[in-house]
């Protein structure tokens, strides 16, 4: 080799050398500026809980082997509700819901995340009052708003009349927001659900189930809770006590988070490839919100609801009538509906489901039973591995009838609420669904049979 190729290549190669060394420190300096900025960002003042900044955002899965025994490359996607921080949909309205009673001057205002105390002197619970009507002067009463008003941070209490998983998220939110929690729920619901209820801080009061014309059904024994704490401790009093009836099946709060947040959600992780979305109704918010910003994207998509025994729902959507036959007096058992299914099913039309309904948003209704639920949760734990309550179960039995009815290719969406832990002590307990609700326990074995709607395909 010559000096001066040597020299070449000695050149080459140390301006390599430098051009390697150069991009090594350029790729160094980039992960330091991002590092950087990534802490500095860890470091910055939040602006939501971390339960809040949980909420929403869960994952919509297919469930291959249903999805298999339908057949003709029809599909059925499960969006997994249950992945909220608070284990249900219902995070989604009960932080909307806080939220708008917040704006409205209806609760204080909420507890800085970034800090663990409240700035609110301590509160004295004021005695009640002695002109005070029997009924509202009960002793359970009195005592859960005592209860409350001591352990409320910002002076605000949160109260709600619900069967189990809204007020869940109703408390747990409650908790990081300051304010207090009265949850008013009937007697039937399962008996977990009470003890996390108050677990989370939240001041539980029951009483028996009743229809809604009942002064003592629990949506009304929870409004008039809230309304004597806000005429006992109100501006009237001097003090800064503010309760908030929350309303969930009436707060128009609910339909709209749905609809300005979990329908477009719904639609951008399934591409716009939906032909079906099948939901039961509690409140009404989440299949008239859903619903109705998928007709607004595809007026193609078919919005059906899922009713359990005795619900008055099924008429109203197939034949403009909400009535049930368990709503003759004569063979009511303690409310106008019987199911095992918690949450689901109404003896009334709310203004959340009147949502569903103006511009014919829900185009059809199916019943499911309370064996086919049972039948379905087994078989999804034991085939799909997912532990569902009552009302995902009935879910899904109604997706697989509406797939079971379409053209191939197409694809059927529903909601799984909330897991099976919630429903220890009933719809996974097998004492009270043999003795209690006289159903077949499925049969856990090698041969266990499928459900009726997958046996009928």
């Amino acid at each position: 080799m010559s000096p001066s190729r040597g020299t070449v290549v000695a050149r080459t190669t140390t301006a390599a050398a430098i051009g390697t060394g150069a991009a090594l420190t350029c790729a160094v300096l980039l992960v330091a500026y991002r590092w950087q900025k990534e802490t500095s960002r860890c470091h910055q003042e939040p602006t939501t809980s971390a339960y809040e900044s949980l909420v929403g955002s869960t994952p919509l899965v297919r469930l291959n082997k249903l999805s298999s025994l339908l057949g003709n490359n029809r599909s059925i996607y499960v969006k997994m509700e249950c992945m909220n921080p608070g284990g249900t949909g219902k995070d989604r309205a009960a932080l909307r819901m806080i939220q708008d009673a917040e704006k409205c001057r209806h609760l204080p205002p909420p507890l800085d995340p970034s800090t663990s105390t409240s700035s609110l002197p301590p509160l004295n619970c004021v005695s009640p009052s002695s002109n005070e009507n029997d009924e509202d002067s009960s002793h359970e009463i009195d005592n859960s708003i005592d209860l409350a008003v001591s352990r409320s941070r910002t002076g605000g209490i949160v109260v709600e009349g619900t069967s189990g998983s809204t007020g869940i998220s109703l408390a747990s939110l409650c908790a990081v927001r300051g304010h207090s929690c009265i949850v008013v729920i009937p007697d039937d619901q399962a008996k977990e659900k009470q003890t996390t209820l108050r677990c989370l801080g939240a001041v539980v009061h029951v009483v028996p189930n009743a229809a809604i014309s009942n002064p003592n059904q629990y949506v009304n024994v929870a409004r008039r809770i809230a309304k004597r704490i806000n005429t006992r401790y109100g501006q009237e009093s001097g003090t800064i006590i503010k309760a908030a009836f929350i309303n969930q099946f009436e707060n128009l709060s609910n339909y709209m988070v749905h609809r300005d947040v979990t329908g477009p959600e719904l639609w951008s992780q399934s591409s716009g490839k939906i032909d079906a979305f099948v939901m039961s109704s509690g409140t009404g918010g989440t299949i008239a919100g859903v619903g109705q910003y998928l007709k607004s994207r595809s007026n193609d998509v078919k919005v059906v609801l899922v009713d359990p025994p005795g619900s008055a729902l099924y008429n109203k959507i197939e034949h403009g009538v909400a009535f049930a036959s368990q709503q003759c007096e004569r063979s009511l058992r303690r409310n106008r509906y019987d199911t095992l299914a918690e949450g689901i099913g109404l003896d009334r039309i709310t203004a959340n489901f009147s949502k569903g309904c103006d511009y014919g948003g829900i185009d059809q209704a199916v019943r499911v039973s309370d064996q086919e639920a049972v039948d379905m949760a087994h078989w999804l734990l034991r085939e799909e591995g997912i532990f569902v309550g009552s009302s995902s179960a009935m879910n899904v039995v109604g997706a697989v009838r509406v797939a079971a009815g379409m053209p191939s290719g197409r694809s059927v969406v529903t909601i799984i609420c909330d897991g099976g832990q919630r429903h220890l002590t009933r719809f996974w307990n097998r004492d009270f669904i043999e003795v209690d609700r006289g159903l077949q326990w499925p049969d856990h074995g090698g041969s266990s049979k499928l459900p009726d709607c997958l046996e009928s395909i």
